[in-house]
Parts: structure tokens; C-alpha cells; sequence
């Protein structure tokens, strides 16, 4: 993993090392920036105190499902939905979240046929989905 380490006072120089690294240091404070692929990147403040202060910081793995929304309306509305046979506990209009990608919604009303259709997801984007129902 890439770590970057910036002191906070008096604009100090810039160091840098793959970790496990160990970089000298003057007590003080310092931005601590970390980079490795597949995980958020890390960056927070560090306060060296000691010769050796040792740092141990846990990075979040990425998600490697990408997120897409669905506007999803009937007519008329309150039906359940259920994307990919998996309820959603949301009823009609709601605005759901879903990964990308291709996706069946299921509208269940009581007294009427369920509804069903097919959509794709494309990340960060909102697709209206508008299902009517048939007694």
C-alpha cells in the first residue's frame, strides 16, 4: 500500500513509502494519507509523540457492487415492491436502491394482477420504472 505523509506545521517536506514503512519523523503533526487498490484510500491525522510511534489503521474494502436507483410508480399506487423475487418491505411510488446492472420488478396489489418488468441499471443513474396493474 502506498502511504503518504504530510506535516501539518511550516508546510514540511513530503514523505512517502510502501507500508510496512517506517519514516523518521520529528514528534508532531502530520496528515497520513493511504492508498491501495480495491480499498477506500485513508486519510487522517497522526500525532507522533515518541522515537517509534507505531500506527496500525484498517482500510475499508470497495464495494464492488455500484450503486443505481429505481423510481418505481404503479397505477394505482401502494403496491408492493419486489425486485429479483426479493422483497423490498417499499410500496409504490418509492425511489429504491438496486446494483447495477439488469433487474425484474414485481408490484403486488391486493385485488389485482401482479405486474412485472425488466429494467437496467446504470451506476449513480435513476430509471423510472412505471408498471400498471390489471384487476
Amino acid at each position: 500500500m502506498q502511504a503518504e505523509i504530510h506535516q501539518t506545521v511550516h508546510g514540511g517536506a513530503k514523505q512517502s513509502g510502501q507500508t510496512p514503512v517506517v519514516l523518521p519523523l520529528a514528534p508532531g503533526q502530520y496528515n497520513l494519507v493511504l492508498r491501495l487498490q480495491g480499498y477506500e484510500p485513508y486519510s487522517g491525522r497522526i500525532q507522533v509523540r515518541d522515537i517509534q510511534t507505531p500506527l496500525n489503521i484498517e482500510l475499508t474494502e470497495r464495494s464492488a457492487t455500484r450503486v443505481a436507483w429505481a423510481q418505481v410508480n404503479s397505477n394505482p399506487k401502494g403496491a408492493e415492491i419486489i425486485v429479483d423475487g426479493n422483497s423490498t418491505g417499499q410500496f409504490t411510488p418509492s425511489r429504491i436502491q438496486v446494483p447495477t446492472g439488469l433487474h425484474t420488478v414485481t408490484l403486488k396489489l391486493n385485488g389485482y394482477q401482479p405486474g412485472k418488468r425488466t429494467f437496467q441499471a446504470s451506476e449513480g443513474g435513476t430509471i423510472t420504472v412505471d408498471v400498471p396493474l390489471h384487476q
